[in-house]
């Protein structure tokens, strides 16, 4: 639903992601193993924010989903 893009989400949901990857950024991981490093970095941030890994993991994909988007044009930064 490229019409929906950038919609769907609300302003608060929006904020909670930046938290989560602001949080992602910060998290201590593995330098040597990269798949490692992003799981490690994961488990932080759930832990951080009392989430499960595939709640901590989906917001950080949904951010960066939400980054492509904005540079790629198709939608706005709003939040």
């Amino acid at each position: 639903m490229p019409e929906l893009r950038g919609v769907q989400a609300t302003e608060d949901v929006k904020t909670e992601w930046k938290r989560a990857y602001s949080l992602y950024q910060q998290a201590p991981g593995d330098p040597y193993d990269r798949k490692s490093d992003r799981t490690e970095r994961i488990g932080y941030v759930a832990h951080a924010m009392n989430l499960t890994r595939k709640q901590a993991k989906r917001r950080i994909r949904n951010y960066e989903a939400w980054q492509r988007n904005i540079k790629k044009g198709l939608v706005t930064a709003k939040a």
